[in-house]
């Protein structure tokens, strides 16, 4: 095997040392030295030039034999000659890299031997700085880097498939999902290699997030709904009894009957739309209505100073809305019109809205005595309609902004992008 006469005499350590090849000589002689000193176990791998079959690739391992008085006696140990299976290591380490996928070759203990070039191009890593056992460290997500190593752990210690998922470091400086799948390579009874592959799985994960987002979102709007419900809605349907069996002891001659007629209706509207408010929290339905026809007919159905100029423009081409986009915009749009015409003394109010390819912008104008600015910077205790309207904007990605002054009036400007409010993922 290794190139000497097998009917002749041993060679010398020095006449076998020179078989080695040149670039394999130091390395070698200095393994064999360590094992000497340490009196150690060793195994390696080496190249020969052989007299006859040219370059070949070897591989020994040594067992340390000590004397009764702890010498060193003797090594008994092994040479195989393993040049045809690093051949087919090679072609197949050739014929990974053409494969559209990152792909690594790990030893029995993990460590990387080989790693493709998708997983080199991915990565950014040369082949030598993919070795190091601290790659895992290097390369996988700060919070994932524990868990895999317990998983990977666990599955090199058998010999069975295993999988396990990771964000990995891309040389763009981004961490995406992956799926990573280790096969074993089992010779003789013992795993030679782990063959890893990982599968890109960022959009699966992005869903599941979303679901999940979902989910949770739901479970909050339906406890809110009940909350609703049991406490704020009840309260007025009690109020409204009580006002109900009140008006039946008013005479209809009463001056004071149209105004509590009117405030009966408004009570009863307002339980109407708190029902339909629990409802919507309790679905997460798409279904949509008119947004400009709810906002258009707003100051009728509650009777707001009739001798106000309320007008309503839309510009451009009016787009479905999703029902979450639109109720947070129908919740801002009465907000500002309630302070407008209850509040601000106006004798003309605007709502303006603006459908764009690059946003759709709400405008509600009124020529008013305007909000002091302390309020409009910090609010007035005990109300929250600025505040609400500000966090509703940025619930739905969003943005309101108030401009006011005495002789100017007040104007709410609600702008949200294209493809927040015409294409949005679920909120």
């Amino acid at each position: 095997m290794l190139g000497f006469d097998p009917a002749g005499p041993p060679p010398l350590f020095e006449e076998f040392f020179h078989r080695i090849h040149p670039d394999d000589q130091a390395a070698s002689r200095e393994r064999w030295e360590r094992a000497i000193r340490d009196k150690a176990d060793f195994e390696f791998g080496y190249r020969i030039v052989h007299p006859g079959k040219g370059v070949r690739d070897i591989h020994v391992v040594g067992h340390a034999v000590l004397d009764q008085s702890g010498d060193l006696d003797e090594f008994v140990g092994t040479v195989i000659d393993i040049t045809e299976r690093k051949r087919a290591e090679q072609e197949l380490r050739q014929l990974v890299d053409f494969v559209p996928q990152v792909i690594v070759v790990l030893g029995p203990d993990g460590n990387w031997i080989h790693a493709n070039r998708v997983a080199r191009e991915y990565t950014g890593l040369t082949l030598e700085e993919s070795r190091p056992p601290d790659v895992i460290g290097r390369v996988i997500h700060p919070d994932d880097v524990e868990r895999m190593r317990a998983e990977r752990e666990r599955g090199l210690a058998g010999s069975e498939p295993f999988e396990v998922d990771a964000r990995l470091l891309g040389k763009d400086g981004i961490y995406r999902w992956f799926l990573a799948r280790y096969n074993p390579l089992i010779e003789e009874g013992r795993v030679r290699r782990w063959y890893m592959s990982a599968t890109e799985i960022e959009s699966r994960k992005q869903e599941e997030e979303r679901i999940r987002q979902e989910n949770a979102r739901l479970e909050e709007r339906t406890r809110i709904a009940q909350e609703l419900h049991d406490t704020l809605l009840q309260t007025f349907q009690g109020a409204l009894l009580h006002l109900g069996a009140a008006l039946d002891g008013i005479t209809q001659d009463s001056p004071f009957k149209p105004q509590l007629d009117r405030t009966l209706q408004i009570m009863r509207q307002g339980i109407e739309e708190g029902r339909n408010a629990i409802q919507g929290l309790r679905s997460s339905g798409s279904a949509t209505s008119d947004l400009v026809v709810h906002l258009s007919r707003f100051q009728k159905e509650l009777e707001f100073q009739p001798n106000i100029d309320f007008r309503v423009v839309v510009t451009g081409r009016q787009k479905q809305l999703p029902r979450q986009i639109q109720n947070e915009i129908y919740r801002i749009g009465r907000e500002a019109l309630v302070n407008a015409f209850c509040h601000s003394g106006a004798k003309r109010v605007e709502l303006e809205l603006e459908y764009s390819d690059s946003e759709l912008r709400m405008r509600i104008r009124d020529n008013g005595c305007g909000i002091n600015p302390q309020v409009l910077e910090k609010g007035r205790g005990g109300h929250w309609g600025l505040a609400g309207m500000r966090e509703r904007a940025a619930r739905i990605g969003g943005l309101v902004k108030i401009l006011s002054s005495p002789m100017a009036g007040t104007e709410v400007q609600l702008s949200i992008p294209s493809n927040v409010a015409f294409h949005p993922a679920d909120f």
